[in-house]
């Protein structure tokens, strides 16, 4: 009876145990076979994460090819809102792997967004280090400038959303920029304990690189006057030394330098070379000396035979004792009393219209962004006393790079030319478009420009700018020494000076402006501060293996 009871017992556990197993298999047979698209679905949905694809923005080259920036393949790190239980703890973890202060990345981890962008170019390395949960690195592109803060003024910068907001990367964005994909991403664990973004097979647009652009200037060029005016800065403690070289028959920009350049750590800077305005001082004598002899006034003529001239009811006087001043004496010298008499001789409205036609008080017209146009008082309208003191540099204001192309004008005939950073647009190695010397207009004859040539040739022979001029290339040149203007203000004491030269003088090649800011004693003539820095810059240009021929 008892083994019965036990064999029915026995029975009814295994009946039990097989339904069990049944119903188990029932489930997994309808959850892997019957559901398992709609389960692989869901749990595919739960680790997407749909973001964007940056492209890769078009590389800048210097005119020979070398790279000046570029993008490289980086880390970015996210963090997950809703997986944040503990900002003040993981703002304090993140900053021990030097991402940032904590107070910053605090700030950031407090933002609604549920995905917060934490840290961009983060290497390989120290996203090893990190093991947070709910932190995620997503390789993306990232802008990299091989020469550091060489030549940084010119090539600008980009924001967070890598839109260009200064110099080549503003001006040139579009092209640079390419366009954006998008693409599902997918969570994948990674034994470092952070969560990397794998994209999906399916569901994505590739982005599109941008392209690159070929620029005009020579990173030699650019490095012999970044290292020249560093020095040029320290010695005369400046508050900035600028300098702009262009090709005179094309109108290319060799270098411009801003010293100190453009630290994106340090915030915003301009681009001095076209944006600061400042009274030129002798270099604009260059105008009304262009207007005098184009009006056919004798140069050997006596214009004054003292150091005073009384002119708009005031009495104007050089700084030095002199004998009688002719034009090409005066040019020579860099005589105000003289000039004062240039002006009369060539009246208000021819001197206006002269420097109108120079470009003062226009853009140049340069491929960058943010360009100033300085201010020209209308002559005609003015007072005598603003004649006087606009003969002389003084009362007028111009950017480096618009009187640096006055000179350029004169050195190549007569023909004013644009200025320009883009030599070429490229795609796939393949030039799409390239640029082309482009004519402003003519300011007047070759022979007027062939007078001034030779008696700024003069001017560094034996005037006040012997300190620019060396052994085996002639050069032409004008020097400047003006006070500085602080709150519409003359502060004596403080000078801006600088010089302007063309060389060689014979035939023209290059035209090279020194421009140094708020200068004090004793280093504040031009022929003390510019000067000596242009004969550097220069001599080492002509000495240097890619123009020496051209030269020697």
């Amino acid at each position: 009876m008892r083994n019965k009871f036990f064999r029915g017992k026995t029975r009814i556990l295994i009946l039990l145990f097989v339904s069990l197993w049944f119903l188990v298999f029932c489930r997994l047979f309808y959850l892997q076979v019957i559901r398992t698209d709609e389960i692989s679905r869901q749990t595919k949905e739960e680790q997407l994460r749909l973001l964007p694809i940056e492209s890769k923005r078009g590389n800048i080259f210097d005119r020979e090819g070398r790279i000046l920036a570029t993008d490289l393949k980086m880390f970015t790190l996210y963090a997950k809102k809703s997986l944040i239980k503990d900002p003040n703890s993981i703002a304090k973890r993140l900053s021990n792997c030097r991402l940032g202060s904590e107070e910053r990345l605090l700030n950031l981890l407090s933002d609604d967004a549920e995905f917060i962008r934490i840290a961009r170019g983060i290497s390989d390395s120290v996203v090893k280090e990190i093991n947070i949960p709910g932190v995620y690195a997503v390789k993306e592109w990232f802008r990299f400038y091989p020469s550091g803060l060489l030549g940084r003024t010119l090539l600008g910068s980009l924001d967070w959303r890598r839109e260009g907001i200064l110099g080549v990367e503003k001006q040139y964005n579009e092209i640079l920029k390419g366009e954006d994909g998008w693409a599902y991403f997918l969570e994948v664990p990674r034994r470092s304990g952070i969560n990397l973004l794998k994209r999906s097979e399916n569901d994505y647009k590739d982005a599109s690189e941008g392209c690159d652009i070929r620029l005009t200037m020579d990173l030699d060029v650019q490095s012999i006057m970044n290292e020249e005016l560093a020095i040029l800065k320290e010695r005369t403690g400046a508050t900035q030394v600028m300098g702009i070289c262009v090709s005179v028959k094309t109108g290319e920009v060799l270098a411009m330098v801003n010293f100190p350049e453009f630290d994106p750590n340090r915030g915003w800077r301009l681009n001095a070379c076209t944006s600061w305005e400042f009274e030129p001082g002798s270099i604009f004598k260059l105008i009304p000396a262009f207007a005098y002899v184009r009006e056919g006034f004798s140069i050997s003529d006596t214009l004054v035979d003292s150091t005073t001239i009384k002119f708009g009811g005031k009495l104007f006087r050089d700084p030095h004792p002199h004998s009688a001043y002719t034009f090409r004496e005066a040019m020579i010298y860099s005589s105000n009393v003289a000039f004062i008499a240039v002006g009369e001789k060539i009246g208000k409205k021819e001197f206006y219209n002269t420097a109108r036609l120079f470009g003062i008080g226009c853009e140049s017209g340069i491929d960058l962004p943010g360009e100033y146009s300085g201010k020209l008082p209308h002559l005609p309208r003015g007072r005598d006393i603003r004649l006087a003191t606009v003969s002389f540099g003084q009362g007028v204001s111009v950017t480096p790079l618009q009187m640096l192309m006055a000179y350029q004008a004169v050195a190549n005939d007569g023909i004013l030319l644009r200025p320009k950073v883009m030599k070429s647009i490229e795609k796939n190695g393949r030039i799409i478009r390239r640029s082309k010397k482009e004519v402003i207009r003519r300011i007047g004859s070759p022979e007027v420009c062939d007078t001034l040539l030779s008696i700024l040739n003069s001017v560094t022979k034996e005037g006040t700018a012997i300190s620019a001029s060396f052994s085996f290339v002639p050069v032409a040149g004008k020097t400047g020494t003006a006070w500085k203007i602080e709150n519409g203000s003359y502060v004596k004491g403080k000078y801006v000076s600088s010089f302007i030269g063309v060389f060689p003088y014979s035939d023209p090649e290059y035209v090279l402006g020194i421009f140094v800011d708020n200068v004090e004693y004793p280093y504040y003539y031009a022929s003390e501060t510019a000067c000596p820095a242009f004969r550097k810059i220069a001599s080492r240009i002509v000495t240097h293996k890619g123009y020496r021929s051209k030269f020697l």
